[in-house]
């Protein structure tokens, strides 16, 4: 409206004979550049090297767009952000994508609706119908038609679903729109059935707990590396893979046995920090990039927050207390800083991590299961034996109960089960 208002005064001006043709073009030119400029999002950055400006490209996220000038960079983005023809939900997605960052921390968040949008709707023609002519029944055989087309399940559609279902509310809000036609969906297609996985691929049973901790500590015993005692702590805290690898001396309160979760450890591709999205948080110090790591495909990068970006606190039961207390007699010298489970110059990082499991699994002849098995033993092995599942909620981090009741499988073995029934039924 205001550049509107201000090209209005420059006719009058014109006309007037105050400026001649030449000026009202340079101005109106500059107006548009700062229109541009306010709508595009992502930072506006000088090579030094290549004596040119670039930025991100408005419609394709991995791309750059580079100019000699400034200038000329800003009358490069003008297709994108001053076309006259009505939105659809392909011209608002990099603007929807920007204010979602403005509401999450979290750059995975982010790269997984990059990788949706792109895999499921990007050019599709439901999102270039405009989007004042998009009606309840159009959006109800576009996601009946998706889910058949795909075979999703119903978890895999309700994680989909999310990018157009919150970019239509966004465009309510901007007042692109008056109400939200996608409240109103209703899928009627059946989704792809998907068996619940059984105790035995996603706990360990007692008896395979007690063998994998015995193995391990025999393993320490030999070779003194806390990556060892890392999987024997974590059938006991239940923590996130990232979180346990993330964890510093000064998280750990050894006077009342208490540790505190407010970082985690993440893969990344290196193209992926190269992301002027990636840059802020680089700068504000929220993600930091491991030693060893540059010039490598994958980059191990520490977090400044959990993956709910909730700090907690979880209770250090005796058995952990006195691995942690081992573990700081065998590092007098320890900083406050330095990571529990790194020796040396290196750190535990998820691959080793998983490699210490796998390794005691082949010892033992079981089935090899993932580090996030762990968590789900803590959390079985906390369920069968008593604690309120809120509590078992709080100690996971979870935002919902849904998602705890989902980690929960019955880690007895067959005769621990036995007595169990055989008790429930004593007079």
């Amino acid at each position: 409206m205001q550049t509107e208002v201000k090209k209005s005064r420059l006719e009058n001006l014109f006309i007037d004979g105050t400026i001649d043709e030449e000026t009202v073009a340079d101005i109106e030119k500059m107006l548009t550049r700062k229109k541009v400029e306010q709508l595009h999002k992502y930072k506006i950055m000088y090579n030094p090297k290549r004596d040119a400006w670039y930025t991100a490209n408005p419609h394709d996220y991995n791309k750059r767009i580079q100019r000699k000038t400034r200038g000329e960079l800003l009358d490069a983005l003008k297709p994108y952000y001053m076309s006259s023809s009505p939105l659809c939900l392909q011209d608002i997605f990099e603007e929807w994508l920007e204010y979602k960052k403005t509401i999450t921390e979290s750059p995975n968040t982010i790269h997984t609706h990059i990788k949706h949008w792109k895999r499921f709707f990007d050019g599709t023609d439901f999102f270039q119908i405009p989007l004042k002519e998009i009606t309840v029944s159009e959006i109800n055989s576009w996601a009946n038609q998706l889910i058949k087309k795909y075979n999703l399940s119903n978890h895999s559609w309700q994680t989909i679903k999310t990018i157009p279902k919150q970019m239509f509310e966004y465009a309510k809000e901007q007042g692109y729109i008056l109400n939200n036609p996608f409240s109103e969906l209703k899928v009627t297609v059946k989704f792809r059935q998907v068996t619940k996985a059984s105790s035995e691929t996603q706990v360990f049973n007692t008896d395979e707990y007690h063998r994998i901790v015995e193995d391990l500590w025999a393993s320490y015993d030999k070779k003194h590396e806390p990556r060892f005692l890392s999987v024997i702590c974590n059938f006991l805290m239940g923590l996130r893979a990232g979180e346990l690898c993330a964890l510093r001396w000064r998280d750990l309160d050894m006077e009342k046995w208490v540790i505190t979760i407010h970082q985690e450890m993440v893969h990344m591709d290196a193209s992926q920090l190269n992301d002027p999205y990636y840059d802020v948080y680089k700068v504000s110090g929220q993600i930091a990039i491991l030693p060893g790591q540059e010039g490598k495909k994958g980059l191990y990068v520490l977090l400044d927050h959990t993956k709910t970006h909730t700090e907690r606190t979880i209770a250090i039961i005796p058995k952990g207390q006195k691995i942690f207390q081992l573990l700081k007699e065998n590092a007098p010298n320890a900083k406050p800083d330095d990571f529990i489970f790194g020796y040396g110059s290196k750190y535990l990082n998820l691959r080793a991590l998983n490699s210490v499991l796998e390794y005691a699994c082949a010892h033992i002849e079981t089935d090899v299961k993932r580090s996030h098995k762990l968590r789900k033993t803590y959390a079985s092995r906390l369920n069968a034996a008593g604690l309120p599942l809120d509590q078992i909620r709080a100690n996971l981090g979870h935002a919902s109960l849904t998602t705890t009741l989902g980690y929960i499988y019955n880690p007895l073995t067959p005769e621990e089960s036995l007595k169990l029934m055989e008790k429930a039924f004593d007079d």
